[in-house]
């Protein structure tokens, strides 16, 4: 089902661009990540830092994990593939840079750029060379995992039942291209209980109390599943 189909682009009463879904949540990308810090242990920002202040974010999403690294100090490449999430992401870099953010908003968004595409595609086509010191995964969590402490309100109800999710064949085919471009590291946010992304087991892992983030090495590309078949 097409995007425009599951919902609409509206401008909200605040100014921002939003999305509103066929049952009334209004959406908009994670703009206060550039604004307010988070609390508690940072496990994100350890595990990238861990390989360089760059980052290649491949999964976009509404921005919150990028613009939160922005904020941090990192320099940092969203790649996205929906057609909905990159205008929102669009719009509130655009207003973070006009300062109506605030001016470590302004600050931040200076350290964010964005591409509009497959990130298979565009980890693959040499592009980002020279860009990918640490590439950063959050692929939408498994459906079974029934987990909405991981992705919580609204940007939960977003991605989960507007937006396209992705199979098991494009995750491998993701964490293929993330091993192949990164020249230091990749790391995948995965829910606490879930095996890792494709079956790959990762070098390391840091360990929140709903999250992890796996680490891996660049490495030879994992082999993709295989359906067991009989005699």
């Amino acid at each position: 089902m097409p995007e425009e189909s599951r919902g609409e682009l509206i401008r909200s009463a605040g100014g921002a661009l939003a999305w509103r879904t066929l049952d009334g949540l209004e959406v908009t990308a994670a703009q206060d990540a550039l604004q307010r810090p988070r609390p508690g242990r940072d496990l994100l920002w350890r595990a990238v830092l861990g390989g360089s202040a760059r980052v290649v974010d491949a999964t976009a999403g509404l921005g919150a994990d990028s613009f939160h690294l922005a904020a941090k100090g990192a320099e940092v490449v969203m790649l996205e593939r929906s057609p909905t999430l990159v205008a929102l992401l669009e719009d509130a870099l655009a207003r973070a840079v006009a300062g109506e953010l605030g001016e470590s908003a302004r600050v931040a968004a200076g350290r964010v750029s964005l591409r509009a595409g497959d990130a298979r595609t565009l980890l693959s086509d040499g592009s980002l060379v020279g860009e990918a010191p640490v590439v950063y995964l959050d692929p939408m969590f498994p459906q079974h995992q029934k987990s909405k402490r991981s992705l919580p309100g609204k940007g939960m109800a977003l991605l989960r039942d507007s937006l396209t999710t992705t199979s098991v064949q494009e995750e491998t085919e993701l964490l293929n291209a993330a091993l192949r471009a990164a020249t230091r590291r990749v790391v995948v946010k995965r829910p606490l209980g879930a095996e890792p992304l494709a079956g790959s087991r990762p070098s390391g892992s840091l360990t929140g109390t709903t999250t992890r983030y796996d680490i891996y090495a660049p490495a030879a590309p994992v082999a993709a599943p295989t359906a067991a078949t009989g005699e």
